[in-house]
């Protein structure tokens, strides 16, 4: 048999993961969602991460193949400009990597990069001068307002770079909101698809509040200021008849400290198993998003997105993609002025007790159930591939 005849008919999806953050935040469960997605298409999925990764429990079948530089560390501009070197290093890493284990196993091959830095993409772009494209397709899902950074005109031009590599028509714009869909596009002046949001499945998780004595409200994830750290401060700083019954979930790094009379505090490890965070999304009836505007004024949350899953209670910031995706479902109760504590507590106490809003969460449940899943995410990459393909 010929190199040709042992060819994959079928694409090769490889997700490509500059930085694995240690384990947290999206990027494993987004991947293995990606994952089931490509598999239900008949298509092999590869997914290439840094060596020295250190995470503890890697998925099965992960290659760890690339540089493990930490290209997105903060630095001044002669750390930044020495970063070249590592961006170099880090090409030479995809570029092996796609030579000895993609290139020559399949008819065509996808690489699919959904979060990253201009380091990385321009890592990418070298890496493609080093390879066979002919046969090879690019898909970057953009998930910050990169149109609006200091750094956006890199992104332009590296973009253009990728173009003029590979075939134009093989180079797909993606993001999973509608908002930066029509930024970034208006931008860099190329239609962006939205993309469902993949991971998910909360089918095999107790969503069940065991307590209903207590109103549990979570913070999840861990402390950062764009996240709203201060205002979580402030709650659990605030004394108050209307904190009576009310538990406040958030990391144990978050150095909270509650007040007397106040919220009873419960702080868990800053770093949660899947496990461990379906049990607070389970037990939890209200999930706190005091996320800053204009951080995520188009970048989406995959925490929200579960919580509505879910058929929990978010409340959110007003201006956020949060907020305009509870307007869409008639839900502007849940957009809330983090300002007034006392405010806060009362809010969180009427939208509970409210039978309207809680039905208008049902349906909007029902509505992100039907769009956020495995099976949406591999019907729209097929629909990209077969338009591409014609």
């Amino acid at each position: 048999m010929s190199q040709d005849e042992g060819k994959q008919l079928s694409p090769i999806f490889v997700s490509l993961v500059p930085n694995l953050m240690e384990g947290e935040g999206h990027i494993i469960p987004y991947h293995q969602a990606v994952s089931k997605a490509v598999k239900k298409l008949g298509w092999k999925h590869k997914v290439i991460v840094p060596i020295d990764n250190n995470v503890d429990e890697l998925p099965i079948g992960w290659d760890e193949s690339l540089s493990n530089n930490d290209l997105e560390k903060e630095g001044n501009l002669v750390i930044k400009i020495f970063r070249i070197n590592e961006s170099i290093e880090l090409a030479r890493t995809i570029a092996d990597y796609l030579n000895q284990k993609v290139i020559n196993n399949s008819n065509y091959s996808i690489i699919f990069l959904e979060r990253f830095i201009h380091l990385q993409l321009f890592a990418l772009y070298l890496a493609l001068l080093w390879v066979p494209t002919d046969n090879l397709s690019v898909w970057l899902l953009y998930r910050l307002d990169t149109h609006k950074d200091n750094t956006r005109w890199i992104y332009k031009l590296l973009n253009f770079l990728i173009t003029r590599r590979i075939k134009p028509e093989k180079f797909k714009l993606l993001t999973d909101s509608e908002r930066l869909s029509k930024s970034l596009s208006n931008y860099f002046k190329k239609p962006v698809t939205v993309m469902p949001i993949p991971h998910t499945d909360i089918s095999h998780c107790s969503i069940v509040s065991k307590d209903i004595s207590k109103i549990i409200c979570w913070w999840p994830g861990s402390p950062r200021e764009e996240k709203g750290w201060n205002i979580i401060k402030n709650l659990a700083h605030y004394s108050g008849d209307n904190t009576k019954n009310i538990q406040l979930v958030c990391a144990e790094t978050s150095q909270v400290e509650s007040a007397n009379n106040g919220v009873e505090l419960i702080l868990v490890e800053n770093y949660l198993t899947r496990e461990e965070y379906y049990h607070w999304l389970g037990v939890s009836q209200i999930i706190l998003l005091p996320y800053n505007y204009p951080a995520y004024e188009g970048r989406t949350s995959g925490i929200f997105t579960e919580s509505i899953m879910a058929g929990k209670t978010p409340l959110v910031t007003k201006n956020t993609w949060m907020s305009s995706e509870l307007l869409k479902h008639n839900l502007e109760e849940l957009v809330i002025d983090w300002e007034k504590s006392q405010q806060v507590f009362e809010m969180i106490r009427k939208v509970i007790n409210s039978d309207t809003i809680q039905d208008k969460i049902k349906k909007m449940q029902h509505s992100y159930q039907q769009f956020h899943n495995t099976d949406n995410y591999a019907c729209v990459i097929k629909k990209i591939y077969q338009a591409m393909m014609l």
